[in-house]
């Protein structure tokens, strides 16, 4: 995943669009996973937002903890 993003783009520029992708493809990794750990790690980036699909598997798993925990930290949405 690492080599499918310029560098530059997710360290040392945060605000471009890389960022973003970066972190939400890393979201969609915790989630697959279902690595609790990371999955809070990841919604603490500035960075985070969810899609509708996203927010469909949340729902479709029914993973409570982290819909609350979304909800708490009001998360972006990307629609």
């Amino acid at each position: 995943m690492i080599q499918k993003y310029d560098f530059m783009s997710v360290v040392m520029y945060p605000e471009l669009k890389g960022r973003r992708e970066f972190v939400h493809d890393c979201w969609i990794i915790a989630k697959a996973s279902e690595n609790e750990e990371l999955k809070l790690a990841i919604t603490a980036d500035f960075y985070f937002f969810l899609t509708r699909d996203d927010l469909l598997e949340l729902l479709r798993t029914h993973d409570d903890k982290m819909i609350t925990h979304i909800l708490d930290t009001n998360c972006k949405l990307h629609c």
